[in-house]
């Protein structure tokens, strides 16, 4: 390397760790962390040159730290305990924002901190052990991951309403009921049956589960036959009226990723092979109201933003792109990335470079770490197309786009993901009544069958509502979408009865 921008923002490390390596009966996510953090300075060529650089470390929140407490406690200081564990030390500890976006988004962010020179080196490293909590539970072992520190850190939660309470209250109380009334959205967009389109899922996640197989740290690898995928076999049983077990993300995973930014010129001055760094190229992100809120159900028009401003700004179109990964925890949100790239000559199976959160596994708010790995590896393999990665927080959420490539872009990236999507949300009437017309909705299932009907309605003078449909009143096998129901309010919750 001779003539090159010595500022330009580059990955010159990656790293994994998992159980599967481990000597450890029962890996904390801060061992895991540690453990990748280590690998991805390895990787670099020149651990110890690159190490004494680092003077930041942003880690992912773990979901012990995001509502969604599992008893093992936490360290006070994440980033720090991460870096101690890494046998790193910095001088800045950043703590993320909850959401599946953060890795990506924290790569956008301090690529254009490194590039204004606030900091030489930074390591973005995540971890979680999920699978060792459940394995925990079920032996009876009390985990204790509390690590006390009085360190100054910045604690990032934004509060960034996720789902919202009137949602919470008409049942969409998790992930896989709120992405079903996206699934469903979009299945009546197609005009498919239920088991049409549940073919059509299969399809996708089949190809998904042979990627995989190519992935050393991968939790669930295992090549699934489309037909087994939308039957009950295997323990896949029923969540909601439209997913089965592995038709969705699965968290129970000891996982750690890490991964190492600087700039070209202190690379190079550290004697860090060009061969080995990864150029961002482009880079986007937006936000979503709530899904109630949305005038578009049945995709994600955050994503049609960022994917085509990222791509934009790298100077690519994604008919030129190599390496893809899109975010995967539930179906839909691969075919929104799918439809926005519109790329129909791609194979399913060259969406993703892991497997995906089914298959690799979805550790917490960590997923795309992996991916970005992932991508790193496919760059420096072949690196004659750029690459594109999405991550996803939230209920298509959250946005965040990267565009990789393994050479230097032919203009400087200028230092900032683009943003500015605005989308207005639509209001969700506060007391419904009369005839409203069913947009969406979704149904949870257990032994018993599938249960009530959380519904998102459009009433007669056009207005948003929602209501709950009693299971005992549904004929089986009845499609709800596009029928009126009869709307009757209450004061927290909205009924609705078929007409």
């Amino acid at each position: 390397m001779t003539d090159f921008d010595r500022t330009a923002p580059v990955l010159v490390g990656v790293g994994e760790a998992s159980g599967f390596d481990l000597e450890s009966l029962w890996p904390s996510p801060t061992l895991l962390a540690g453990s990748a953090i280590k690998a991805a300075l390895a990787d670099s060529g020149l651990a110890a040159a690159l190490a004494d650089m680092i003077d930041c470390i942003a880690a992912i929140r773990t979901f012990e730290d995001s509502g969604l407490t599992m008893g093992t406690g936490s360290p006070d200081n994440v980033p720090a305990a991460y870096a101690l564990a890494g046998g790193i030390s910095a001088d800045t500890f950043i703590y993320a924002d909850v959401g599946g976006q953060s890795p990506q988004a924290l790569v956008n962010e301090f690529a254009g901190a490194v590039q204004r020179g606030e900091f030489r080196a930074v390591v973005i490293a995540g971890a979680e052990a999920i699978g060792c909590v459940k394995r925990a539970r079920k032996q009876g072992v009390e985990l204790n991951w509390n690590d006390p520190s009085d360190a100054a850190f910045d604690n990032r939660v934004s509060g960034y309403p996720i789902l919202s309470r009137a949602e919470i209250r008409h049942g969409i109380v998790s992930m896989p009921l709120a992405y079903s009334w996206i699934e469903t959205a979009r299945r009546a967009r197609l005009e498919l049956d239920l088991d049409a389109y549940q073919a059509e899922m299969a399809q996708l996640w089949s190809a998904y589960s042979d990627k995989s197989l190519s992935r050393k740290h991968a939790h669930f690898a295992a090549a699934w036959d489309a037909d087994a995928l939308i039957a009950a076999g295997d323990g896949n049983y029923q969540i909601t009226e439209i997913y089965r077990r592995w038709m969705v993300a699965q968290d129970a995973v000891d996982l750690g990723a890490a991964l190492i930014l600087t700039t070209a010129g202190l690379a190079h001055d550290i004697g860090i092979a060009p061969e080995k760094m990864i150029w961002l190229t482009g880079a986007a992100e937006a936000n979503e109201p709530p899904v109630s809120e949305r005038a578009n159900i049945s995709g994600s028009d955050a994503q049609v933003f960022a994917v085509n401003a990222a791509l934009d700004q790298a100077g690519v179109t994604a008919a030129q792109l190599g390496p893809v990964d899109v975010y995967s925890c539930f179906p839909c949100a691969v075919f929104a990335g799918m439809d926005t790239m519109a790329m129909p000559h791609r194979a399913n199976g060259d969406y993703t470079l892991t497997g995906g959160l089914t298959f690799f596994g979805g550790p917490g708010n960590g997923y795309s770490l992996h991916a970005i790995t992932a991508m790193v590896q496919a760059l420096r393999s072949d690196g004659s197309k750029p690459g594109l990665i999405t991550a996803n927080g939230g209920v298509l959420t959250k946005q965040a786009v990267g565009v990789y490539s393994a050479k230097e872009p032919k203009f400087a990236w200028p230092g900032y993901p683009v943003q500015g999507f605005h989308n207005t949300p639509l209001p969700i009437g506060s007391a419904p009544g009369g005839m409203g017309k069913i947009i969406t909705y979704s149904r949870p299932a257990s032994k018993d069958g599938l249960g009530d009907a959380a519904l998102l309605l459009e009433m007669a003078d056009g207005r948003r509502a929602l209501a709950v449909c009693a299971a005992e009143t549904i004929p089986q096998d009845t499609d709800l979408c596009g029928i009126t129901v009869q709307v009757t309010a209450g004061e927290k919750r909205h009924s609705a009865a078929l007409v």
